[in-house]
């Protein structure tokens, strides 16, 4: 039985993908089980997967037909043998020491889960000064120590919130995959992972380096413009709630009730998307009536009831109110 399985989603990645995975097989750290998830990738990704896993019995190859990102970790999570996951993006590198610091950390404090610090880089592999994380330090935190952390901070609370800079326990997905289909799909996990864990290792010793590359997926704009963030909002308030902490669970409802306000920036072009933008407006309502249910605020049913007429209706009210 492996320690650690490495699990790698491959798609369309032919020009990255041999430094990523010599960065994988080149870890001070070698109890890898390292699975290269071929998601149906139409290059000579699927080659360049077999010819490593020739090269490398630690290597395994996944075939399967193209299901986007989520559904590659999910069938990687399926396979894994090892005691402790981690992923790594397939255009992405680890630092040579940063399996084993990982795996110390977590020996070292019994740790559900371990966080290592990251750099961003540009397509050269040069560190780029922006965003920097250099003022992380390790530390040991729980469930409600990381999402203080995380709220406290702007484009560095991605420290906390990315798949790809930690070791976890594989027991922590027994009951847990990434959504389908869905993008930030880390975000939507996030919280019911947490929930899981006691003790959280955090680590400021750079262990990932993220390539910054114009044709991926994260660089396509801001993510108020897909309908993907009011819904992991909606869902990191259903998950405060149960909580109860209701501050924090409605401030992220008011943060999806404008982000859903700014409608002319979706695209809802389709007959799929419109019921989509539909089905985040309901949740909305739903949303306080739960909080009004777990406070008993009647001003949280109003704002309920509002919301089910309509979001200009509940618009006109909040102008109303100012």
């Amino acid at each position: 039985m492996p320690t650690v399985t490495v699990i790698i989603p491959v798609y369309k990645v032919e020009r990255y993908l041999d430094a990523c995975v010599e960065s994988v097989v080149r870890q001070s750290y070698e109890d890898l089980e390292i699975l290269l998830v071929d998601d149906g990738s139409p290059d000579r990704c699927p080659a360049l997967c077999d010819a490593w896993a020739e090269k490398d019995p630690r290597i395994k190859v996944i075939h399967r037909e193209n299901g986007g990102l989520s559904a590659a970790r999910n069938s990687g999570i399926d396979a894994a043998m090892g005691e402790f996951l981690l992923f790594v993006d397939s255009d992405d590198l680890l630092e040579p020491d940063a399996v084993r610091r990982a795996v110390d950390a977590q020996r070292q404090q019994d740790a559900d889960l371990v966080i290592f610090n990251l750099t961003y880089v540009d397509e050269a592999n040069r560190p780029l000064p922006q965003p920097d994380f250099s003022g992380f330090t390790d530390e040991i935190l729980d469930e409600d120590g990381v999402w203080q952390r995380c709220f406290a901070l702007a484009e560095t609370r991605i420290y906390y919130v990315v798949a790809w800079n930690k070791l976890y326990r594989r027991s922590l997905f027994q009951h847990l995959r990434y959504a389908p289909g869905k993008r930030y799909e880390d975000q939507f996990l996030l919280p019911h992972l947490l929930a899981q864990c006691k003790t959280i290792a955090c680590l400021a010793a750079p262990g990932y380096r993220y390539v910054q590359r114009s044709g991926s997926i994260m660089a396509q704009g801001s993510s108020r413009t897909y309908l993907d963030r009011p819904e992991y909002l909606l869902d990191w308030c259903a998950y405060f709630t149960q909580k109860g902490d209701a501050l924090r669970a409605e401030g992220l409802l008011n943060d999806a009730i404008q982000n859903l306000a700014e409608k002319q920036c979706f695209d809802l072009s389709t007959p799929a998307q419109q019921a989509r933008y539909r089905a985040a407006c309901r949740a909305c309502a739903d949303s306080y009536t739960a909080l009004a249910a777990a406070t008993g605020q009647r001003s949280m049913r109003l704002r309920a009831a509002l919301l089910r007429i309509g979001l200009p209706a509940y618009q006109a009210f909040l102008k109303h109110k100012t």
